[in-house]
């Protein structure tokens, strides 16, 4: 109990002088709920009995006086609290929200959104609950209970005794079921927060629960989630009760004792009537007030377990910060320099090991590599997201560990592979870089973006609605918009993290024709997998579970061969249309394929044929997990997650592996027409070159030696 009061106090601690009045006012009010029974002693024995009408009209109007003016008081004292708890809850919610904003951003990787919404939604509530009850009904009982004791010794300290005696076994059941009454408690809040959690996710992740058909799962799921929280919440009820229904029992007991003691003794002449009817009156003004005070335990317990549960947010690291202002890199781009860096999640395995490359101010370098391979977790380190395990990053010769965040971030524009869009309108998106900007400086950066003619066309313009995330936008519209507020912001150095992965060929080339105007006097730091898109840069960095392999530029590379060429080779041959919705494969390229390696290029010709064109929007399946195949798939343009379903996960699968331009899936089915293993979603907007497994026994049925050499292949592909 002590540290919940200790805790409310604290968060009244900022308003000294609000709380001191509401306190004096309470004073008042309590003084007289707790004095009045006495009257009954007074206006009986020396009005009543006596028949004296004049005492009687005297004492009534004292009564009648003191009670409005206290009354009055208690009225003053509620307004007075409203406001108090009001700023106490603003305050505690801010201080909660402040430190989220400074905590490292691994602290959201690793916890559930539903988690952090509980903070707000289920133990700040229950903070403003306990000061609702414990300073109000709480503290009015405590008084009452302390003022009523001394009176009843006063009246007949025989019952007072008797009285106490009682009281204290009240509060023996509660004191013995407290710490099982905060583990239950605990173990329901932490239940909450997961269901929140499910719903959270649920709602989010409706495409992929409906493309892989996984409501049923997802249902049984829940079901299983709502059991554990009815287990919980079962015993939460039925300890709840326990600690309301044991000091019942006691007063019942109680209120037995003093009516056969009190009788006793007034029929012996020991006490007056006046004083009975007084300590009756008193006792049970006081037994309600005790009774009171057993309802705060459970308030108490259920407040003991939010405030340890927030103290263990608040005790969360803060993100790393220098004092080191980035102002010094004013007057030219930075220069980035990677010496040694090493890092890990937690105890995972290095996702990058011993990286040393240099980005000369003004350069335009470009990180590439396969899904996986820590390209973007190189960019999370630039901005200042991690702390590398080994080596440091140096900006202008100046380690950014010792660099001031908010003002280095200041000079950044960074525009993410996921683009996040906030509920407000596409006015207030793009100005959230630069907040004091004016509507032209809004409209011209849109137009670099190449978004301004969609907006224009909007009914509202700029001032249209961004709805849940953007979700009434198109991926490529969304990533228009990011781009348009990492342009606006005009900043030295401009991080691009995959920024055309959603748009079509014809839009890429012109967002790219525009990230090359604004390299101009920047330096820019691209993250990509498609290798089309960054020949021209000053220095191109390669890698591969997460090590640096390569570097240099385009040219020099392809003629050095090693793993770039590789990649190069991959996406080559694969050629889509301006309007993103045709592609086509070249003889070379579909000879590099393995099991079509060394067959005749007429024959190659004539199964290049057999290709056609599917395109996939972003969260459409490809393959559902189960299905019989009968097609072969190469990706000609964007990504997809290849996943297979697992219960025992949170989200119900598990990633297998993401594929980019130039891979290739599904080939067993060109071999047998097998049950899928796995599911395949795309993840970006897709074009991708489909092969039926008929058509091909029908190209190879007349070359029966490459059709054994094809089928061998692919048997040894299965193994």
């Amino acid at each position: 109990m002590i540290p919940v009061i200790r805790f409310i106090f604290a968060c009244m601690k900022p308003y000294k002088k609000l709380a001191m009045f509401f306190f004096s006012m309470q004073l008042l009010d309590f003084a007289f709920v707790s004095l009045a029974p006495l009257s009954f002693k007074v206006i009986i024995d020396r009005a009543i009995e006596p028949k004296d009408m004049d005492a009687f009209v005297l004492i009534l109007s004292v009564l009648g006086i003191s009670g409005l003016i206290c009354l009055s008081a208690g009225v003053v004292s509620d307004f007075v609290f409203a406001k108090l708890n009001a700023l106490a809850q603003k305050d505690l919610r801010t201080k909660l929200f402040v430190h989220m904003q400074q905590t490292n951003i691994g602290f959201f990787q690793r916890t559930r959104a539903g988690e952090l919404l509980s903070y707000f939604s289920v133990d700040a509530p229950s903070i403003e609950r306990a000061m609702s009850i414990i300073l109000t009904t709480g503290l009015q009982s405590l008084f009452v209970v302390a003022v009523s004791t001394i009176a009843l010794f006063y009246l007949q300290w025989t019952m007072a005794l008797a009285i106490l005696v009682g009281a204290s076994a009240i509060f023996i059941g509660p004191y013995l079921l407290g710490g099982k009454a905060r583990s239950v408690h605990s173990s329901f809040m932490d239940q909450i927060g997961l269901l929140t959690g499910d719903l959270q996710e649920n709602i989010k992740g409706q495409k992929v629960i409906r493309g892989f058909n996984l409501q049923r799962s997802m249902t049984d799921k829940f079901a299983g989630r709502l059991q554990a929280l009815f287990a919980i919440h079962y015993r939460k009820n039925a300890i709840t009760a326990q600690l309301e229904r044991i000091p019942m029992i006691s007063l019942l007991l109680i209120n037995l004792t003093i009516i056969g003691l009190g009788s006793y003794l007034a029929l012996q002449g020991h006490i007056t009537i006046g004083s009975l009817v007084a300590f009756f009156t008193m006792y049970t003004s006081m037994g309600n007030s005790v009774f009171n005070l057993t309802f705060t335990i459970p308030v108490f317990a259920d407040a003991s377990v939010s405030i340890d549960r927030m103290k263990q947010l608040l005790d969360e690291p803060k993100e790393a910060n220098g004092s080191l202002r980035a102002e010094l890199w004013t007057d030219k781009p930075p220069e980035i320099r990677f010496e040694g860096v090493s890092f890990r999640y937690s105890e995972e395995r290095d996702i990058l090991q011993q990286i040393k490359l240099d980005i000369p101010s003004g350069a335009t370098a470009a990180f590439v590599g396969s899904s996986g391979s820590g390209k973007s977790t190189l960019v999370q380190l630039l901005l200042g997201f991690y702390e590398p395990n080994e080596g440091r990053i140096d900006i202008n010769g100046k380690r950014l560990q010792d660099m001031d965040r908010g003002s280095f971030r200041d000079r950044i524009g960074v525009v993410f592979q996921d683009n996040f869009l906030f509920n407000g309108t596409i006015m207030d998106n793009i100005r959230m870089s630069k907040p004091e900007a004016s509507a032209e400086e809004v409209v011209a950066a849109a137009k670099e973006a190449e978004i301004h003619d969609y907006i224009a066309g909007l009914p509202d313009g700029y001032d249209s609605p961004v709805l849940d995330e953007g979700s009434n936008f198109s991926g490529g519209q969304r990533q228009r918009i990011a781009i348009a507020r990492a342009i606006l912001r005009n900043p030295p150095l401009l991080l691009l993290d995959e920024a055309t992965s959603a748009l079509d060929p014809i839009s890429e080339a012109s967002i790219n024709r525009t990230f090359d105007k604004l390299a101009k006097d920047r330096t820019v730091v691209t993250v990509t997998h498609r290798l089309s898109s960054i020949q021209g840069v000053d220095r191109i960095f390669v890698f591969d579970q997460g090590r640096l392999v390569d570097s240099g530029t385009h040219r020099d590379m392809l003629e050095a061969g090693g793993y770039y060429k590789r990649l190069w080779e991959k996406q080559s041959g694969l050629t889509v249309s301006s309007n993103g919705q045709d592609a086509e494969i070249d003889e070379e390229r579909l000879s590099r394929l393995p099991f079509f390696e060394g067959v005749d290029e007429a024959v190659l010709r004539e199964i290049k044929t057999l290709f056609h064109t599917e395109t996939f929007s972003a969260g459409q399946p490809v393959i559902h997990a189960g299905e019989h195949g009968e097609k072969f798939y190469l990706i000609a343009r964007g990504q997809v997650e290849v996943t297979r379903r697992d219960s025992a996960s949170p989200e119900g699968r598990v990633r297998l592996a993401v594929l980019e331009d130039g891979d290739h899936f599904g080939e067993i089915a060109l071999l047998d027409n097998v049950p899928r293993t796995a599911g395949v979603t795309a993840l970006t907007s897709c074009v991708l070159l489909v092969m039926q497994r008929k058509g091909l026994y029908y190209v190879l049925s007349n070359y029966p030696e490459i059709d054994a050499r094809v089928r061998r292949t692919l048997k040894e592909r299965t193994k």
